[in-house]
């Protein structure tokens, strides 16, 4: 039976600050790592943004979605699946990333350029996402507080991430979710450059053509993740 490679969170410029590869670069280098698609979570609203947050808000999420846009029209070339997601920063330092929206949750929902960790929380599961903690355990200058959010408020922790997390980092987040059996457990490359594309993710046996068809992926666990050296 065939199997489908995704990657889970990925970065493209100029949507993220911090990204280096534009969604051509991003869409040669997924089909070249054999991966069938991505999670395309770049840096929303409070997080590390390359989009002005002086725009009125349905110019900040069109600006936003531009890359995405990009992405798709680029994946034709290759038959990828590029699956809509942002990460968010509503707590200073820790990150979430949303799986199973749409850009227009975003449009219709402007209050999440000011609500609380709990609000925004509750908009999201209100829309059907699901909320997985983006390196949990990262220790960084501009993280006030390292570690994990409400464990009732998340739906689950990535336990393995290139890009951010130290093997430390990501044991850490491995017996954090072990601890606590409900949550949902990912693996990513977090990459912002062509050359980190090829580490983590999940595989599948069906492919995931939407964010709606990744969370319920996510929710049912029907998938196996990709950790260098490891099987989980």
């Amino acid at each position: 039976m065939k199997k489908y490679k995704y990657q889970m969170h990925i970065h493209t410029a100029p949507c993220s600050a911090c990204g280096q590869m534009s969604p051509k670069e991003l869409c040669q280098s997924l089909h070249e790592n054999g991966y069938q698609g991505t999670a395309l979570t770049n840096h929303f609203y409070h997080g590390n943004s390359g989009i002005d947050r002086s725009l009125s808000w349905n110019d900040f999420v069109s600006a936003y979605e531009k890359d995405y846009n990009e992405c798709l029209e680029e994946a034709r070339k290759y038959d990828l699946d590029i699956i809509f997601g942002i990460e968010e920063a509503v707590v200073p330092g820790l990150e979430l990333l949303c799986y199973g929206i749409t850009p227009k949750i975003l449009y219709d929902n402007p209050e999440l350029q000011n609500c609380s960790l709990e609000e925004f929380v509750e908009i999201m599961h209100k829309n059907g996402a699901v909320l997985i903690q983006a390196h949990p355990f990262r220790e960084a200058f501009y993280i006030p507080n390292p570690g994990h959010l409400p464990v009732e408020l998340i739906d689950g922790v990535e336990i393995y991430n290139k890009g951010n997390s130290t093997e430390e980092m990501n044991q850490k987040a491995l017996a954090f979710a072990n601890e606590h059996p409900h949550l949902i457990k990912t693996s990513s490359a977090d990459a912002h450059t062509t050359d980190r594309v090829m580490f983590g993710g999940i595989i599948t046996e069906k492919r995931i053509k939407s964010s709606q068809e990744l969370a319920e992926v996510l929710r049912a666990g029907s998938y196996q993740l990709i950790i260098p050296g490891e099987e989980i």
